[in-house]
């Protein structure tokens, strides 16, 4: 069967066209075009590019290169032609977009619930040492990683804060996070007064009910920001799952 070469009349051409064929040879009498994208030649299968009756004429196979389905129909004698997607075409969906940044927030401001867990077991730790005194500057530079960590996390939430269109949960677990951290900068605040030869009077119980406030307030916002993660997670399931459905159908 004979192959047939699909082409495609895509600009009209003013004059100049006689010195054309000078520059990239001719096809058959007609100039030879040189195609580019992003500054790369488009390789020639088995018909150039040309100037045919002062029209620019590009085989559809040629614009394969550049991503476009081309399917051809012999009972119809038709051509299908499917341009490429874009971005400035088909920009990201917003709403998937907002996920996504939703869920790299969460992610970090669980880390941030982790961390302050972490630290208020360590605070325990600390005040059963016997020398407890020769760890206050430890103490004091762990905490100070803690703070940078808090304060990281919790600016990236306030910028997203900003364009989210749903922001009560994440309005939530910031002021929740906040929270924590204050209960945990208390308990340390206390336990630096006993370490540093400060007595209290009274202090275990003081410290033993911060300590306690500060451990479940932090626990209690690693298991919020928790259950929202995996809502997301969820709702982007689906989704996918329906993206995946009409891609089937």
């Amino acid at each position: 069967m004979k192959r047939l070469i699909l082409s495609l009349l895509v600009l009209s051409l003013p004059v100049g066209v006689a010195g054309a064929a000078t520059l990239n040879g001719d096809f058959q009498g007609n100039p030879i075009v040189q195609v580019t994208s992003a500054g790369q030649s488009l390789k020639v299968d088995e018909l150039p590019a040309m100037i045919y009756k002062d029209h620019t004429v590009v085989p559809l196979s040629m614009l394969r290169q550049l991503g476009v389905l081309v399917t051809w129909d012999p009972t119809t004698y038709s051509v299908n032609v499917t341009l490429p997607q874009s971005a400035s075409a088909n920009p990201i969906n917003p709403a998937k977009q907002e996920s996504e940044n939703l869920m790299n927030v969460y992610q970090w401001l669980k880390d941030t619930d982790t961390a302050l867990l972490t630290f208020s077991n360590q605070l325990q730790q600390y005040a059963n040492l016997t020398n407890g005194s020769e760890f206050v500057s430890q103490l004091n530079m762990d905490f100070e990683d803690l703070m940078k960590q808090y304060n990281e996390s919790i600016q990236m939430a306030l910028k997203l804060l900003e364009t989210v269109s749903h922001s009560d949960d994440l309005k939530s677990i910031i002021k929740s996070e906040s929270d924590a951290y204050n209960n945990v900068q208390q308990t340390k605040s206390l336990l630096v007064f006993k370490l540093t030869g400060n007595t209290v009077p009274e202090f275990e119980k003081q410290f033993g009910i911060s300590l306690l406030n500060a451990t479940r307030a932090a626990q209690k916002n690693l298991n919020n920001t928790n259950a929202i993660i995996h809502e997301l997670q969820r709702k982007n399931n689906e989704l996918l799952q329906i993206k995946s459905s009409n891609t089937s159908t």
